[in-house]
């Protein structure tokens, strides 16, 4: 459903995009007279950071600040005791647009990833977007959705596993980088699992045939594991750890375990290189007459990020929201800085609808995870550009509302990425 602007004093459209100027200005100027407030909640979270599962307070004030909205809220959702879902409408519609707000830390380290920055700016996308459905009427709602645990808890794996995003139509984020600016991040599937290896006791010197020797069997897995680092891929990787194998040199250790962690280019391929992982640790135990138990925790997807949507969101940065275009990539740049070897569980996402996870730059001396990135998260600077990228999730999630040919098109692209990557979604 297309709405028409006459009469709301439209000055047509932004050049390349769908929304006219004057929506463009009533968005913004909506976060703008909003940023004190925002920037209290921002600070309240980076002052008392909360690890993974553990974020009650930073839950009980985001939630309780859409409440005070008048948005519906509901807590405790989709598994997660600290997930919070918030949905406003005015309206019946045929889309809705979910935004994500992280709001974990780091152990140690506070919000050295910027989890603050990503809940100010889906705040701040719901802020604008409300407004302008506020003013013109506009059909369908926006939700916004608390995921806890995004730092190796897999909170969105959990979530979704519970429902969460199914009747969404697209999903946004955002999330801050030290020094660049880009709406398409390209990161890998990623899936740790512990491995729990049962042996049998006996006197290592007096009666070592009574033995069955774990510590042998994760030894072996180890190496097995070395072994076919020869044969994967460029973009795959092992990384292992062996936590316990014994105790005293002169028994034969009954127990065994190490942790393990797979990456690969994308979740098929995490599939195939899971498949290989697999018998080596039954092999190990079936050499050494152990037995074995895999533990999978959260599979961290790889961020499918939809062009049609992030080309949008590119132009609206530099169309009107004052980014230079030298300070944005393109999202078809395949520098290596967009390429992060790391995961995020907005990859979960991405398989259930389209979506994207913009990143912004706030100057940061250092990467993510490090105590520079995590001063530099807490400045004013770096609010502003959450703010701003808030801003142009905001005006994409309106045109998904608003344009039925541009969601079309988002839509067809992201049925396509599924096809490729062997999903079936419904078109």
């Amino acid at each position: 459903m297309t709405l028409s602007f006459k009469g709301h004093g439209s000055e047509g459209q932004t050049e390349a995009t769908g929304l006219p100027r004057d929506l463009t200005r009533l968005v913004a100027s909506a976060i703008d007279s909003a940023s004190s407030e925002l920037r209290r909640l921002n600070l309240e979270i980076w002052n008392n950071p909360e690890v993974r599962f553990k974020e009650e307070r930073a839950c009980k004030l985001l939630s309780e600040w859409f409440e005070a909205q008048g948005w519906t809220v509901k807590t405790g959702v989709y598994g997660i005791a600290t997930a919070f879902e918030a949905r406003f409408s005015v309206a019946p519609g045929e889309r809705t647009v979910c935004y994500n707000a992280e709001y974990d830390a780091l152990p140690e380290l506070g919000h050295a990833c910027g989890h603050n920055l990503i809940a100010t700016s889906t705040i701040a996308s719901a802020v604008g977007a409300s407004a302008a459905m506020k003013e013109l009427q506009i059909p369908g709602t926006v939700v916004v959705m608390g995921t806890p645990a995004e730092e190796t808890g897999g909170g969105k794996y959990i979530m979704a596993n519970h429902g969460a995003w199914k009747d969404c139509s697209v999903v946004l984020m955002t999330h801050a980088m030290p020094d660049f600016s880009t709406p398409r991040i390209v990161t890998k599937a990623s899936w740790k699992f512990r491995a729990k290896f049962y042996g049998k006791a006996a006197h290592a010197a007096a009666a070592p045939w009574d033995g069955k020797n774990a510590c042998d069997a994760i030894v072996m897995a180890y190496n097995g594991l070395g072994l076919l680092r020869q044969q994967i891929q460029k973009t795959e990787s092992i990384q292992s750890v062996i936590l316990e194998a014994g105790k005293a040199p002169n028994i034969i250790p009954d127990y065994a375990e190490g942790n393990f962690s797979l990456r690969a280019f994308d979740s098929p391929a995490l599939e195939r290189l899971r498949t290989r992982v697999i018998p080596i640790f039954e092999g190990a135990a079936a050499a050494t007459g152990c037995t074995v138990e895999l533990f999978w925790d959260a599979l961290y997807e790889d961020v499918v990020t939809n062009l049609t949507l992030a080309d949008r969101y590119t132009k609206y940065m530099i169309n009107d929201l004052g980014l230079k275009r030298e300070n944005i990539l393109d999202p078809l740049d395949q520098s290596s800085k967009g390429n992060q070897n790391g995961s995020s569980d907005f990859g979960n996402c991405s398989y259930i609808q389209p979506g994207i996870q913009a990143l912004f730059s706030i100057n940061a001396t250092d990467m993510p995870h490090t105590p520079s990135f995590q001063k530099a998260a807490g400045t004013d600077y770096a609010h502003e550009e959450a703010l701003r990228a808030g801003k142009a999730n905001a005006l994409i999630g309106l045109d998904v509302l608003l344009d039925e040919e541009f969601y079309k098109q988002v839509k067809s692209e992201w049925v396509e990425a599924m096809k490729e990557r062997g999903r079936a979604v419904e078109e």
